[in-house]
Parts: C-alpha cells; sequence; structure tokens
C-alpha cells in the first residue's frame, strides 16, 4: 500500500517490490522530543537509498534489541548485513515522520548473541543460511567472531560447514573486522564517516600503516583532506614538526594558497614567508625540502620565482602555441573592402574608429586581443568579424568561460556558443580535454568573450587545441576584475606588447538619460560616480547611509519596495552584490536577511533549501547542463532521475529548481553545489548582466574595496544601480586603483616565444 504523507510515530518504513511501504509493528522506541541525542548499534538490514557521490543514504537498522527504524545521513563505505555503531539525532521528516539523523556510522564487530546471529544471518556470505548460521553461534558462543579470526579452523567443528562457506565466512568476518579497526584508529583521529570511508577506500587493508607513516600523502590521495587536516593527525600520531615529508607537504600547500590568490610564478622570499608562517619554522629545514621538490619536478624554478610546474608549463605552452599562431593565421586580404562592406550591411551601419580598426585586425590576423568597457560595442566587433568572414563559410567556435556568458554571446549573435569545458570536450571523471594537440577543434575562426576571466590553465587547454592557420579572437574588459584561478592572461596578453590589441574607447550602446555606462567609465578614470537626482527617474542612485545595520535596513528597502515599485520583480531581476562572504554586510548575511524578507515561509525540503528560494549553481554539471554562477529559483520536489534509480529501490529524493526556462532536477551530492544567491560576491557576478543591481559598501570591507572590483560590480546592471553606504567608502574603492598583484611570468615568456624585448 502506498504510505500516508505523514506516517504515524512508531510506524517502521520497510523495504518492498513497490517501493517504500509501512507496517504497523512492535513501536519504534525513539525518543518522544525530536532533537534528542542517540547512540545505538545494530545491523544495517537494508538501504532504502543511497548516493554513491556523497556518502547519503536512507536505510533501516535493526537494533540489537531487535527493534528497528529508519537511519538517514551520512552512509559511506556501509553495507547492507554490516553491524554498525551510529550516533545520532531524532527528527521528525515533514513527508516520512520520525526517523534518526546520522551524525555519524562505523563498522563495529558485534558485541552480542543476538547481534552476531543478525550478522550472519545477513545474507552477505554465500551459502551460509539461518541454520548454518545458528550452529556457528552455538558451537563458537557469543564470541564467535573473534575466535574465527584468531583461528579459522574451529569452524571445522560445525556441522554442513563445507570448506567453500568457510572460506566466505572468514573472508567476510575478516573484511569486516579490519573495516571495524580502520574505523576506531580513524574515529579515534577525529575523523569522520565520509573521510573515513574515503581513506579505507583509497588505502584498504594497507589504511593504518599507510596513515601512520605516511599522514601527508592523504592531502594528495584522498578528495578533502588539505594539508590542515593531515598535519593535524601527523601530529597526532608524533610526527615531527621539523619531518621532510612535513616541510614538503607544508610547502606545496603554500604554493597552493598564492596559486588561489592568483599567483602562478611567486618570488621564492614570498614563498618562503608563507611557507614559514604555515609551518612555524624557520628557513633553514625548508631548504632541503626544496631541493627535493625541484629535483622530483613538482616545481620548478624561475629566475627569482618558485612555480608549481603545472601553472609554469601552462604558461610556457601558451606563449608558444600563441606565437606560432600568429605567423600561421596571418595574411594579407586583398578584398578587405568588399568584407568590410559585408559587415557594414550585416551592422546596419558604417563603422568607424576603433571598431572598424578592430574588424580589420581580426581579418588580418592569427590572433587579436579586442578589449574595452561597457556600451564600447565588444559585441559589435564580434558580430561585425563573423559577417565579415561569412563568404568563406568558416567553421566557427564561439565561447566563453561562464554558461552565462556563453549564453548572452549566443543571443548577442544568433551562433552556437559553449563554455569553454564543453567547446574542449571536458571529461570530469579524469580531469582531461579531450580535444588538445592531437584531437584539435574543428575550427577556423574561434572568438572567445569574457577573456578577463579566462585563468592559465583553461587558456593553454584552450590554445593547444586550436589549430595552426585557424583565427582567435579573445574579446573582454581588462578592467575588470581578473580570473578566479591563477594567471593573469588578459592582462598579461595586453601588457606584453606581442599581441595585436585594439581598445575601444568611445561609448555607443548608451540609452537617453542613462547613467549606468557612464558612471561606470567615471569610476575606471578614477572620477565618483554621478547620483541621479533624489525622486528622479533616473537609472543610477547613491543611497548615503553610515551604519552597517542602516545599510542593511537600507538595502531590505530598495529590494522590496522602491525597485518593485519601479517594475522590477525582487527575485527575478534583482541581484544584490557584495565584496565578500563574511561580515555583517557579506553574502551570508546578506542571504539570511533577504530570504527572511522575501521568502520567510517557503516550504522547508529538509536540505537547507526551501521552496522559492533563489539559488546560484557553484561548478558546472555536464549531466544537468547546469553551470557555474547559474541562478534559479527553487520549485519544489523533484522526481528523481530514472537513470539513477536502482533495481527495487524507489527513487532518489531530489530539489527541482527552475534555471531559465528549464527545469532541472538536483539529487544527491549535486545539492553540494548550491547555495543562496539572494545575495552573491562581485567575483561570482563575472560574466552576468541582471535588471537591477544593488551594491552595499562599507569602510569595513578593507583590502576589498577597489576601483576594478566597484567597476566590475557597476557592469553588471542592465537598467538599474544603486549603490548604498557611506561616500567614503566609494571613494576609497574609486581611489584604490592598487590590486593585489599577480606575480606571473605569461608575460615575459611571450616575448621570448616572439623574439620580443621588454618594453619593445
Amino acid at each position: 500500500m502506498s504510505p500516508p504523507s505523514r506516517p504515524r510515530q512508531g510506524a517502521i518504513f520497510e523495504f518492498a517490490q513497490d517501493g517504500l511501504t509501512m507496517r504497523q509493528s512492535q513501536p519504534v522506541p525513539t525518543p518522544a522530543v525530536a532533537g534528542e541525542r542517540v547512540t545505538w548499534s545494530g545491523l544495517l538490514e537494508r538501504f532504502v537509498y543511497r548516493n554513491a557521490d556523497n556518502g547519503f543514504g536512507i536505510a533501516l537498522l535493526r537494533r540489537d534489541d531487535g527493534i528497528a527504524a529508519t537511519i538517514k545521513g551520512p552512509l559511506w563505505g556501509l553495507t547492507e548485513g554490516d553491524a554498525i555503531a551510529i550516533d545520532g539525532v531524532v527528527e521528525d521528516d515533514p513527508r516520512h515522520g520520525r526517523q534518526v539523523k546520522v551524525l555519524s556510522a562505523r563498522p563495529v564487530v558485534p558485541g552480542t548473541r543476538a547481534g552476531v546471529l543478525r550478522y550472519l544471518k545477513s545474507g552477505q556470505i554465500a551459502g551460509l543460511g539461518p541454520t548454518l548460521a545458528e550452529r556457528v553461534v552455538d558451537h563458537l558462543g557469543d564470541d564467535a567472531l573473534a575466535r574465527i579470526r584468531t583461528d579459522p579452523d574451529v569452524l571445522k567443528g560445525v556441522k554442513g560447514l563445507n570448506r567453500k562457506v568457510r572460506a566466505a565466512l572468514v573472508e567476510q568476518v575478516e573484511k569486516h573486522a579490519e573495516a571495524a579497526a580502520n574505523a576506531v584508529f580513524l574515529y579515534g583521529l577525529g575523523l569522520g564517516p565520509l573521510l573515513t570511508a574515503r581513506i579505507e577506500q583509497r588505502y584498504g587493508k594497507d589504511t593504518v600503516r599507510q596513515v601512520r607513516e605516511r599522514p601527508y600523502r592523504l592531502a594528495e590521495d584522498v578528495p578533502g583532506i588539505g594539508f590542515k587536516t593531515a598535519d593535524r593527525l601527523a601530529r597526532e600520531l608524533g610526527v615531527p614538526t621539523t619531518s621532510p615529508d612535513r616541510m614538503r607537504a607544508g610547502l606545496t600547500h603554500a604554493l597552493h594558497e598564492l596559486a588561489q590568490q592568483g599567483h602562478t610564478a611567486p618570488p621564492e622570499t614570498l614563498v618562503m614567508a608563507n611557507a614559514m608562517t604555515i609551518l612555524e619554522v624557520t628557513e633553514a629545514p625548508l631548504a632541503a625540502a626544496i631541493a627535493a621538490l625541484l629535483a622530483e619536478e613538482t616545481l620548478v624554478r624561475s629566475g627569482d620565482a618558485l612555480c608549481l610546474a603545472e601553472l609554469a608549463h601552462a604558461e610556457e605552452r601558451l606563449a608558444q602555441r600563441l606565437a606560432e599562431l600568429l605567423g600561421a593565421a596571418s595574411a594579407a586580404r586583398p578584398d578587405l573592402p568588399a568584407r568590410l562592406t559585408d559587415a557594414e550591411a550585416a551592422l546596419g551601419f558604417t563603422l568607424e574608429g576603433s571598431q572598424r580598426e578592430a574588424v580589420t585586425r581580426a581579418l588580418q590576423t592569427g590572433v587579436l586581443v579586442v578589449t574595452g568597457g561597457p556600451g564600447t560595442g565588444k559585441t559589435t566587433i564580434i558580430r561585425g568579424v563573423l559577417a565579415a568572414m561569412a563568404r568563406d563559410q568558416p567553421r566557427l567556435a564561439l565561447a566563453a568561460p561562464t554558461g552565462r556568458a556563453a549564453r548572452r554571446l549566443a543571443e548577442a549573435t544568433g551562433a552556437e556558443a559553449k563554455t569553454l569545458h564543453r567547446l574542449l570536450e571536458f571529461e570530469p571523471r579524469t580531469g582531461r580535454f579531450l580535444r588538445n594537440k592531437e584531437t584539435p577543434l574543428d575550427a577556423d575562426l574561434i572568438i572567445v568573450d569574457e577573456t578577463s576571466m579566462m585563468e592559465v590553465t583553461l587558456a593553454a587547454a584552450l590554445f593547444d587545441a586550436t589549430p595552426l592557420g585557424a583565427r582567435v579572437l579573445l574579446v573582454g574588459d581588462a578592467d575588470q576584475l581578473p580570473s578566479v584561478g591563477p594567471g593573469a592572461v588578459l592582462d598579461d596578453l595586453i601588457q606584453s606588447h606581442c599581441i595585436p590589441v585594439v581598445a575601444l574607447d568611445r561609448i555607443y550602446r548608451q540609452g537617453e538619460g542613462s547613467q549606468i555606462a557612464l558612471n561606470a567609465h567615471r569610476v575606471r578614470m578614477g572620477q565618483l560616480p554621478h547620483s541621479s537626482p533624489r525622486n528622479a527617474e533616473g537609472d543610477f542612485f547613491l543611497v548615503p547611509r553610515e551604519q552597517p545595520e542602516d545599510i542593511l535596513a537600507g538595502v531590505l528597502e530598495i529590494v522590496q519596495h522602491r525597485l518593485p515599485q519601479r517594475g522590477f520583480e525582487p527575485i527575478r531581476d534583482i541581484q544584490v552584490l557584495a565584496p565578500v562572504h563574511r561580515g555583517p554586510l557579506g553574502t551570508q548575511a546578506l542571504n539570511e536577511a533577504l530570504r527572511q524578507a522575501l521568502n520567510p515561509d517557503g516550504e522547508p525540503l529538509g536540505n537547507g533549501l526551501r521552496v522559492g528560494d533563489k539559488v546560484q549553481q557553484l561548478k558546472n554539471d555536464y549531466d544537468l547542463e547546469v553551470f557555474n554562477g547559474d541562478i534559479g529559483v527553487v520549485v519544489g520536489r523533484g522526481q528523481g532521475r530514472a537513470d539513477n534509480r536502482q533495481p527495487g529501490l524507489p527513487l532518489a529524493p531530489t530539489v527541482q529548481i527552475r534555471f531559465g526556462e528549464r527545469l532541472v532536477d538536483v539529487e544527491g551530492s549535486a545539492l553540494d553545489n548550491l547555495q543562496l544567491a539572494y545575495a552573491v560576491t562581485v567575483h561570482k557576478s563575472q560574466g552576468s548582466e541582471y535588471p537591477a543591481v544593488v551594491l552595499p559598501l562599507h569602510p569595513q570591507h578593507h583590502i576589498m574595496l577597489q576601483r576594478n572590483l566597484l567597476y566590475t560590480a557597476l557592469t553588471r546592471g542592465r537598467r538599474f544601480v544603486v549603490l548604498v553606504g557611506p561616500m567614503r567608502a566609494i571613494e576609497r574603492a574609486v581611489q584604490n586603483d592598487a590590486p593585489i598583484h599577480r606575480y606571473t611570468q605569461l608575460r615575459q615568456a611571450l616575448q621570448r616565444a616572439t623574439g620580443q624585448r621588454e618594453g619593445a
């Protein structure tokens, strides 16, 4: 029978062929008050649902006293029939009633006769039925499992137990005991079930030895374990603070931290300073570690810089390929006037100045960079180049770093556009691109928009896959924030003076009375933006507020009332941006306040989301065709994906989200890639445009008050922009034209590859 929407307390979920059903049984002795903590041991009888990616499962636990209960949570590494111990909290699920939310679960060796019998009768051991299981326990006693491990020959005295079943029983008992011992060891080091299962999956029988002898390898071998966790484990295991392994791991971690800040070639002095801070050691013990990492080619020394080999090689490959492409596709164009005429006919106006220069040079050179601010005609250049080359019927490849930017490019040109990862046929399981130097793109003309967002390894992969003879047009805004990943590709290409560059400096797209693009250019030039007069019909306003709580109140008033009065729908049309995640005006606090204001009564879905929530995707998901930065709205519970259905099991619980015009069911570990998006960081907004943008600023944002951050935020607004905060914060951002410098060597590599001198 079908389960009622809210099962009565005391009901037990049982598994049947038609899915999850209920029967009334002896009451489950869960505490009467939801929220109470429990610690139980018993047999994991049956999985109702499990996700192999993140370890989440819903299962039936048969406790040692024979009572059954439904448990849900992280059940990594466990299988049906395992004897387990759980810590959990009782909760009332809105759909399924009383359950226990698992905080931790681990295999254990059963300690009672009933527990041993349930374990042996679980069906995990081929040929061992209930009768033989009873005989094993009758013959060996309550400590049967321990005796089997000590001396497998004790099973020879059990009547009816043949050699094959004995071998299977010994193997299973040994395997379970090892898992239990590993769990005890790893839990004792303070690790949870997810990491415990991943470590055991990686090392198997060798788990305890590997962790004891090489704890720092965990940071390389096990997803989710970084240097800090590995270092804590090593300390608990007594590894000396100056051990060579610790020095090497700390140095590598320091370099990865610097790469996260954008540096591909940090000076050795900076690397050493960071490593000494992380490791709390002097410089002396690090020298041998540097030599070892250089010898094994994990690091590369280049001048006074210490580089991660992957990043150093990416910059060199990129520079070499650019040099090759510059020569391979450059050619005179005797029919240039006719092609420009084609472009002007398609655009409907005469090309002038830098726009005409950009289209002309795109036809004459292998690689061209076109840069400019909002309204300067970057999209016009792309459309003009496509029209000018149309008579050749070139094979086209249009792309951008994010899904949002790719969709905007497709809408603007009417041609197909993809994310760079999809264009290069990224294989998530291997982390490789199927398009590369050996299997290049089938393209004669490659156009990449929003190039400022392209980090160096992705740029290197793109040009690896670019066939010789193809023309490449790179379009971007050099004044925006640099890429989130390492490198400063667009800036380095421009500053190298090795790549042809056309800078668009005239504003063309400017509606009558509009101030957004003009103010963006004022900020870019180091001038304060001008506010539209109060109560006027303008599109750019400065709302002065001093204290953080007053700024927050102002943001809520604008989003809830002021902008809706001008026709903007709060969730669909208005995007609040912030410089930082934390603090009273960071995205976390803003999301809590905005959610309470805009969606206070949304139905909770049990995973931190509510129906009606505005959410943002954090990673590319090629199966769902949802990409990093995409914004959607939670519609409700989904139906699950049929291809994920396991035989005999119900579909996985899912959340249905509307991304644009598409309804997408998101389930399992994919839900971890979502975050609330009533407010997002300026960095996360790159590549997007929104009808209205609200940006709170305050002096407490400190180092993030930078001109390029403010400029990037302003250029996200299409029809309306509001800044909320004290003028001194806005002034500080405008005056701070010294963003954090990124140490890179792409510029020098390009100059070497093309034979040009610095500054030539």
